[in-house]
């Protein structure tokens, strides 16, 4: 099981760095910061190429949280040593 735990790590540590390349790319881009600041507001408009490597950064994250949550033994009824 110790091999999930750096499948989970890995997964939510290079999401994140790549939702944050994302980021940069559209930064580069356009120049415009506040938009990445207040990402919750429909300011930023990613094209193709910056949609799809944020996508796969985010599942990257997602896959990270399900790993902890399907096997953390404390979740799925398993006993401690």
């Amino acid at each position: 099981m110790d091999w999930l735990v750096q499948v989970e790590q890995g997964s939510l540590g290079l999401g994140a760095l790549i939702v944050l390349l994302s980021f940069a790319l559209y930064i580069k881009r356009t120049g415009d910061f506040k938009a990445v600041i207040f990402f919750w507001q429909k300011r930023l408009e990613l094209t193709r190429q910056e949609f799809i490597v944020n996508r796969i950064g985010l599942g990257l994250m997602i896959l990270g949280v399900v790993v902890r949550l399907v096997y953390t033994p404390s979740l799925s009824g398993a006993e401690h040593d």
